[in-house]
């Protein structure tokens, strides 16, 4: 059985008008309400991807190996639901997992030219 904050990031659920009154479990449509990022903070995003460069057949089908490169970016194929981090401000580390993020060097050198 999985926890309700696993099935909230499962699924993308944001608000309680998300998923409240319903059937976590059950399957039904996308009714998730748009979130934007907020206009006064400068939002980054970093992701990995197990395939070696962008494009080749491991990064397309696995991503990181638990989230797709897609997601980590921000992508939707709704534009409501979709996050618009400026390309700038966007950053895929070819070659490592999803925990890898947390102690690739390359990673850190990324936050920190973000945060200087």
């Amino acid at each position: 059985m999985r926890s309700a904050g696993i099935t909230d990031l499962r699924h993308g659920h944001l608000l309680d008008e998300d998923w409240v009154g319903r059937d976590r479990f059950a399957r039904s449509g996308d009714r998730r309400q748009p979130v934007p990022l907020p206009d006064a903070v400068r939002c980054y995003t970093a992701a990995a991807s197990i395939g070696a460069q962008g494009g080749d057949l491991k990064d397309r089908l696995l991503g990181d190996g638990l989230v797709p490169l897609e997601s980590a970016l921000g992508h939707h194929k709704d534009p409501r639901h979709a996050l618009s981090f400026p390309p700038e401000r966007q950053w895929v580390g070819y070659g490592m997992n999803h925990l890898e993020l947390l102690s690739r060097a390359e990673v850190y050198t990324k936050l920190k030219e973000w945060l200087a």
